[in-house]
């Protein structure tokens, strides 16, 4: 299995290009430096001092040196004197999960070294990076919910009609283990149920049956493409998978 980067998470933002992330220099003020990370949504920015980086300034740093001021005057002093200047440093390839116990810590990493920085990576970015690669795997999980919970709805007789929808594979192929119950369905077994027990499904169901076959069909070779790694989240149809989810939940709940 190939893990994500932390260029994984970079190439992802918005807020800022790998090539050109925000920063400051050393001899801007507090006040300044304030200002753009409010602008830019930023808990911290990186200080250079003739292209290298001499630390970061973050709210945490300011409001120490406020604390430790009985008259701060943020507008006029630069931002030197709240400076961290031991920032963890990471290359763009490090593993993202080896950094989760560095982030557990530390709001942020910086990608690349003083001399040649590429970015700042923060915990949030992780979090939001994360749910968004999870995300299609868990529409199908949740799709599959929806058929177990369809079928248990609608048929009184549900183990009965599994084991007839099912009893001729399992006499001419010895190798086939046939479903008992519906947790046990593949993604195909769930499409082939379906089709051919449509009498007592929601009328909708039935009128779209041709529509729901080919959802059916296109969502199994989604999830197999996800599951055995031959697809990244990013190439999914997600409106398709959005789509199939609030479907199939909607008969779910209804039923």
């Amino acid at each position: 299995m190939e893990f994500f980067t932390a260029h994984d998470v970079l190439t992802q933002q918005t807020e800022a290009s790998i090539e050109d992330p925000v920063t400051v220099d050393l001899d801007t003020t507090i006040q300044d430096a304030l200002t753009i990370m409010l602008e830019n949504e930023f808990d911290q920015l990186p200080v250079l001092n003739d292209g290298y980086v001499e630390g970061t300034v973050t709210y945490r740093t300011v409001a120490k040196y406020i604390k430790s001021m009985d008259e701060p005057r943020i507008a006029e002093t630069s931002v030197k004197i709240a400076l961290q200047t031991e920032p963890e440093f990471v290359d763009r390839d490090r593993d993202l999960f080896e950094l989760f116990e560095t982030l557990a810590e530390d709001a942020y990493v910086l990608i690349g070294n003083r001399e040649d920085l590429e970015g700042i990576l923060t915990r949030y970015d992780v979090f939001y990076f994360l749910r968004d690669e999870v995300d299609p795997f868990l529409k199908i999980g949740e799709i599959e919910n929806s058929l177990r919970e369809l079928f248990y709805n609608s048929y009184d007789d549900l183990e009965d009609r599994i084991e007839e929808t099912f009893a001729d594979r399992a006499e001419n192929d010895d190798s086939y283990t046939p479903p008992e119950s519906p947790e046990e369905f593949s993604f195909k077994e769930y499409q082939i149920f379906m089709m051919r027990n449509l009498d007592q499904l929601p009328g909708q169901l039935q009128q779209d049956s041709e529509m729901v076959k080919h959802l059916l069909e296109d969502i199994r070779e989604t999830r197999n493409a996800l599951f055995h790694f031959r697809a990244q989240a990013d190439e999914v149809d997600r409106d398709q998978l959005d789509m199939a989810h609030g479907y199939f939940r909607g008969f779910a709940n209804t039923t």
